[in-house]
């Protein structure tokens, strides 16, 4: 017995896949490393995107290959408008700019989603395959991140109306399956589904230039150097102020441990018992700059709550 079209298709671009979810930004956006404006950047690519491939979807309805693989609930134009308004406000057409991968990614769409049922059919795959199974993680993980509500405002892209959303997976590789292609078209399709992740990773990459992680990994390290070489005794300060009172005696040593955007981190001795806390942040830091700020104002708070002068 052959292998199912949708199976070979997974398969023959799967590193292709991996890559387009691996892309820093993606990763630093869905950590919460980044500010709610990449989160609106990045729905605005997509509403670029979409504005095409669903201009194709209409131009292939009521094909009898083509036009059997979209369905009305897929439709995520009027989600993206909802989410750019609440993340924007009235006038989030203007944020409708494409990056320089969103420019050659609607080119390609314009090229062949149009004029090859094949081609098309790729693109919609890519997209909405991709939204149903790996873009339902990065929804969970935008609302932690953001404090948002899955399904709700800024994220109803991600939201969809079908049911059961692995029945109707399965039933799209079922279309997949049975679509009368040849060997040439089927590898097509595979070929058109290995450049459109190669686009969605290129668009990723374009925006993690634009909105870059101001906290990577390297300048977590050089803060931590500093503030565990020059400073742990404002270290044990904040730790202390961050306790409650009763165990703020206890507390005999403190360290940096790491920090994000949001807060820092430290690892105390408390009644001789290694112990993890967490200090925020009175507002979400974007860039180094503010880092010393931040840490300033929390020592000579801790040092007011605990009733010692400040340098």
């Amino acid at each position: 017995m052959s292998e199912p079209f949708s199976a070979r298709l997974r398969a023959a671009t799967w590193t292709d896949h991996k890559a387009a979810e691996q892309t820093s930004f993606l990763d630093d956006l869905t950590r919460g490393r980044l500010t709610v404006a990449a989160h609106a950047a990045l729905t605005a690519q997509h509403h670029l995107i979409y504005e095409v491939l669903e201009e194709a979807a209409r131009a292939w309805h009521g094909h009898p290959v083509a036009g059997a693989f979209h369905h009305d609930g897929l439709t995520r134009l009027p989600a993206l408008a909802a989410d750019l308004e609440f993340l924007l406000g009235p006038d989030w057409r203007d944020a409708l700019t494409p990056v320089p991968a969103t420019a050659e990614y609607t080119r390609r769409l314009r090229e062949t989603a149009f004029d090859s049922p094949g081609r098309y059919v790729a693109h919609h795959y890519n997209r909405y395959l991709g939204d149903l199974s790996g873009g339902q993680y990065v929804a969970r993980a935008l609302a932690r991140a953001y404090a948002l509500t899955l399904g709700g405002d800024g994220l109803r892209f991600y939201a969809f109306d079908l049911g059961d959303l692995d029945a109707f997976k399965n039933g799209y590789r079922t279309a997949l399956d049975t679509a009368p292609w040849d060997e040439a078209a089927r590898a097509e399709v595979i070929d058109e589904v290995r450049l459109a992740y190669r686009l969605n990773t290129d668009v990723l990459a374009d925006l993690g230039r634009v909105y870059p992680n101001p906290f990577p990994p390297e300048v977590i390290a050089q803060i931590m150097r500093h503030m565990n070489d020059d400073h742990a005794d404002d270290s044990l300060l904040i730790c202390r102020a961050a306790l409650p009172e009763p165990t703020r005696p206890q507390t005999s040593s403190a360290v940096m441990s790491d920090m994000d955007a949001a807060g820092i981190e430290f690892r105390a001795v408390v009644a001789g018992v290694d112990t993890p806390i967490r200090v925020p942040f009175a507002a979400r830091l974007t860039e180094r700059a503010q880092v010393r700020i931040e840490v300033t104002r929390l020592y000579r708070e801790a040092c007011e709550i605990l009733g010692v002068p400040s340098r």
